[in-house]
């Protein structure tokens, strides 16, 4: 059976050519006013939403807050369209859980392309995978741990090369991202120093030299687990 994708966007040609792109490999619906969808959310039964940000009386922004708060719909992967590029509301709405952000005028081959990436993540997901991150930055580990859980991945933090050796040999985890540890040791020297456990363990390294923000340590996160499957 085919996925479900439901396309939200008030300008018909939009809804014309997105449907065009994706209806060889999905069923699509589509539904050209923000209102109305909010409405009717329960009835679409999507595995995957295109919402458009700019829409009149209810706009794409305040739909989404009703799609989180949905518990039918929460685990719905929510993709934004947008006529411009715009990085720093890319990250706020990565940092709220949504699952892409794309400009109406992306070729059709990438939209396909982005779009089986998300289902394939989600799929992969299905079972939870768990990450132990080290890093000696507080404030950072929190906002990684924040980010990352809101994901549903599994998330331990620790601030010592000898915790992270403990947790490894204990619980297994399927990433570990390395930044610097308490003593100020350079996340690449961490990794040398453990290269042997993560490597007998069979833990993928992700080595952090610089700190990672949403939406590049999802991205990076994703990445490094769909390149080990």
């Amino acid at each position: 059976m085919k996925k479900r994708i439901l396309i939200v966007d008030d300008d018909i040609m939009t809804l014309k050519i997105l449907k065009k792109y994706l209806e060889e490999t999905y069923d699509v619906v589509t539904e050209n006013a923000g209102y109305r969808f909010v409405e009717k959310m329960g009835s679409y039964e999507a595995d995957l939403i295109l919402l458009d940000i700019e829409m009149p009386v209810v706009n794409g922004l305040e739909a989404f807050d009703k799609v989180i708060n949905n518990p039918d719909l929460k685990d719905v992967p929510v993709v934004f369209l947008s006529g411009v590029s715009n990085p720093n509301l890319v990250r706020e709405l990565m940092g709220k859980g949504a699952a892409g952000y794309l400009v109406k005028t992306i070729p059709k081959g990438e939209l396909l392309a982005r779009i089986e990436k998300i289902f394939a993540e989600r799929q992969s997901r299905e079972v939870i995978q768990e990450i132990l991150i080290l890093d000696n930055d507080i404030e950072h580990l929190k906002s990684m741990r924040s980010i990352l859980a809101e994901q549903n991945y599994k998330v331990r933090a620790v601030r010592t090369s000898m915790e992270a050796v403990d947790y490894i040999r204990n619980h297994h985890p399927n990433l570990f991202i390395i930044g610097r540890d308490s003593s100020g040791v350079s996340p690449q020297e961490v990794y040398e120093s453990l290269d042997k456990i993560i490597r007998d363990e069979r833990v993928i390294p992700l080595v952090m030299e610089e700190n990672f923000f949403s939406p590049e340590l999802i991205d990076r996160v994703s990445q490094a687990l769909s390149n080990e499957n």
